[in-house]
């Protein structure tokens, strides 16, 4: 039993570590194609800027996101998850969203900033949703 236990959460980790991956990669992704597209529209005819952006796209995303990331809202929406023995794919999807959508929120409180950008909230939504059900289709189906 304790054996069966210990495995369990061994599991849980490493199925996080790898939902954590998954969402990490489509939010680099859909950031840097995000912002990649905003600095082609700022620079109108420059054709070195042009082809170049994603490349300073990818730095300025990761510089200004890096930083703020962390992993405790999503360790908490799996540990409620595991504890409370919730099964459910809307769960996970939807607290692996709110999870990472949260992050921008704190990351501007801790600066005392306005409200957050909604195209940073909406990029972190979307990959936690991504994170959410991947955690969920390896091994939260299993709670």
């Amino acid at each position: 039993m304790i054996l069966k236990t210990l495995l369990r959460w061994l599991w849980v980790v490493i199925a996080f570590m790898i939902a954590s991956m998954i969402a990490l990669t489509v939010l680099f992704a859909l950031g840097i194609f995000w912002l990649g597209d905003e600095i082609r529209a700022g620079a109108q005819g420059d054709i070195f800027i042009w082809h170049t952006a994603d490349v300073f796209a990818a730095f300025f995303f990761t510089a200004a996101v890096g930083p703020a990331l962390t992993g405790l809202p999503g360790f908490l929406a799996v540990i409620i998850g595991e504890v409370m023995r919730i099964r459910s794919a809307l769960y996970y999807t939807l607290a692996g969203g709110a999870a990472l959508a949260v992050i921008p929120i704190l990351a501007r409180a801790a600066e005392n900033a306005s409200a957050p950008v909604s195209g940073y909230m909406s990029l972190f939504a979307a990959a936690g949703f991504a994170g959410g059900f991947a955690y969920w289709a390896l091994a939260g189906a299993r709670a």
